[in-house]
């Protein structure tokens, strides 16, 4: 491994404790975007554009590689949230309510595709959640992004 992939490893431990999200992160077996053979854990920030293009995304794998990642979130008061997020090639979000009830999906952004923006819109009670947030990438250019457009929602600390 490659002094500056630990360093940034080195500090996306360090951030642990912010409200980040953590990253789980997979080969990824077919173009459906099948996760395979674990290869660690790193962090993000709960706002992220993260642009690969055709470099390495993750432990030395430029292409074939996807995470699935999790972040909690308080709804301080009843709010529509809209969030965007991107990806190229797959992604999608799930929302789950402090029981582990699913209150929303969007898998439709699953594919194989150029950059694409997608937004997903929904209502939060007061309250907790977790939201999942799954990406991978096949071949060639690889970006994820994902930003809160609207809603009152914060990330909690991990």
């Amino acid at each position: 491994m490659e002094i500056k992939e630990l360093l940034r490893q080195a500090k996306d431990i360090i951030s642990v404790g912010k409200g980040h999200w953590v990253r789980h992160w997979y080969t990824v077996s077919s173009i459906k975007g099948d996760f395979d053979q674990y290869l660690g854990v790193t962090y993000a920030p709960f706002e992220f554009d993260d642009i690969w293009g055709l470099g390495e995304v993750a432990f030395g794998i430029k292409d074939k590689i996807g995470f699935t990642s999790e972040c909690k979130v308080q709804a301080k008061r009843n709010t529509n949230v809209v969030i965007e997020y991107g990806c190229d090639d797959g992604a999608r979000l799930f929302v789950y309510d402090e029981h582990g009830n699913l209150v929303y999906l969007k898998i439709d952004s699953w594919k194989i595709q150029p950059y694409t923006k997608y937004r997903a819109s929904f209502k939060l009670k007061k309250g907790i959640y977790k939201f999942v947030f799954d990406f991978y990438e096949w071949t060639a250019y690889a970006r994820a992004s994902f930003k809160v457009l609207w809603g009152d929602v914060k990330p909690i600390k991990i």
